[in-house]
Order: structure tokens, then sequence, then C-alpha cells
């Protein structure tokens, strides 16, 4: 599996996975992220098809990893095959 994913990118990709999910607002905190890039940076995952955003309705957004995402995050990080077994 090829992928051309910035590093930055990739870590977005794994916080999300690691956390089975994330508002946008704990993501920019856990990750110490500029709001601004961090957008920037979602877009982007979204537009590859790698993550799920949704609108929690309270000016949230709720963001996951699509099922792309988790065969990018299973060839990237081989172990993490473990958390899609169960």
């Amino acid at each position: 599996m090829k992928h051309n994913l910035p590093e930055d990118y990739a870590l977005v990709l794994q916080q999300i996975n690691d956390d089975g999910g994330d508002d946008f607002s704990t993501l920019s905190e856990a990750l110490r992220y500029d709001r601004s890039r961090l957008l920037h940076i979602v877009q982007a995952l979204h537009h590859k098809g790698l993550i799920t955003v949704q609108s929690t309705g309270f000016s949230e957004v709720w963001l996951g990893v699509s099922h792309k995402g988790r065969r990018l995050i299973s060839y990237l990080w081989p172990d993490s095959r473990l958390q899609f077994q169960a």
C-alpha cells in the first residue's frame, strides 16, 4: 500500500484512532496544534477519505477514522491491527 502522508497528518490520524475518535477542540489541545493548522489537516484527511467528520449539534465536530483510514493505520503501524480484531 502506497501512502503520501506528511508526518503531522499521520500524527493526527493516529491520535484520532488511539482515542477512538475525538472532538476538534480536544484534539487541538491534545496535540497543541493551532486550530487553523489542525483545520487544514482535518480537511485534507477528510478529503483523502481517511477520517469521518460529524457535527454534534453543539457547535462541535466529532472526528473518527474511516475504514480506509483504518487500513492505512494497519499498514503504517502493524501492531495497531490488534485493535481492529475485537
